[in-house]
């Protein structure tokens, strides 16, 4: 007699059974390896800036470069073909990467655990996304062993989301010496009913914030904003955008030079036009799913574990 839940497990295409749990741990393995490659990103460009590539081994670089310039050359499948090395990297060159010794202080300050720590949970999912990636059939036991491992990097991937996309950075306003002047300055006489914008430090990052104007009716359109800062890209972590819409973020690393963030500093004043009536879930997955692209709820997942009981 075949168990109940079993046949749960299994769903006909035509005449070929797809394991459901296949599909979910593709999903579950996607969304993690994705986060780390942004906690990796995060974490030499906090160290090193813009600069960051010229900062790894040089054999592993070039691997990757070449890689990222045979990405580039597949725009007729009209798929995601970002150039970022991070996103060219296998899991174990991935892994090097995040285990570098020379970025162990940033790593752990957005991560909030050592590199060993994250390494030696990864490499335990390694196994099963390799039978994934060979096409074989998953059992409810796999995905089982899949979701501890999964588990305990949530806690990397939530103190990360907790500091770039949820975090409390100081505002630099315009009497601050540096970035905060100089943006007050670029946008004297800025219509502040159409462009509410300010700059924040805060977790070694600068953040180039705009807030939500009426009609309230627009999201920040991906293609747009990688077209718009095209020149700018290496010195940018990612655009953050509010899931609803109306606002995004520019994060930078502090570490850049002075002429990089004053450029970029520039950029972001003109308010150039970088919305659309198109929510996220219709834009292109080529534009919208660039590393460059994070979304981040309206109300913070963190806060209510951080607000006392009473």
């Amino acid at each position: 007699m075949v168990d109940f839940e079993q046949q749960l497990d299994l769903e006909f295409d035509g005449e070929f059974l797809v394991p459901r749990i296949n599909q979910q741990a593709y999903r579950d393995i996607y969304t993690l390896e994705g986060w780390l490659r942004r906690l990796c990103l995060a974490s030499w460009m906090r160290a090193y800036g813009a600069l960051w590539h010229q900062h790894l081994d040089r054999k592993l670089r070039k691997n990757l470069e070449r890689l990222a310039e045979r990405s580039r050359q597949r725009l007729h499948l009209d798929a995601e073909t970002s150039g970022d090395l991070i996103w060219q990297s296998d899991i174990g060159q991935l892994l090097s990467m995040l285990t570098d010794p020379r970025i162990a202080g940033d790593v752990h300050h957005l991560a909030g655990q050592d590199q060993q720590a994250i390494a030696r949970d990864f490499d335990e999912i390694r196994e099963i996304r390799n039978v994934l990636a060979h096409n074989r059939a998953l059992s409810p036991q796999t995905y089982a062993l899949l979701r501890v491992s999964i588990i305990r990097l949530q806690k990397v991937v939530d103190h990360f989301r907790s500091c770039l996309l949820y975090n409390s950075s100081n505002i630099l306003d315009d009497d601050d010496g540096d970035l905060g002047s100089y943006l007050a300055m670029l946008l004297e006489g800025n219509d502040w009913s159409k462009f509410q914008a300010f700059v924040a430090r805060g977790h070694g990052f600068i953040e180039y914030v705009t807030l939500p104007t009426p009609p309230y009716d627009k999201w920040p359109d991906a293609r747009r904003l990688l077209e718009v800062f095209s020149d700018h890209l290496d010195y940018i972590t990612a655009f953050t955008m509010n899931r609803l819409g109306d606002e995004f973020i520019i994060v930078a690393p502090d570490e850049l030079d002075e002429d990089s963030q004053a450029g970029l500093c520039r950029a972001f004043a003109a308010n150039p036009d970088v919305w659309t009536d198109v929510p996220y879930e219709e834009q292109h997955p080529r534009f919208i799913c660039s590393p460059k692209m994070w979304i981040y709820e309206n109300q913070s997942p963190f806060r209510s574990q951080e607000e006392p009981p009473w």
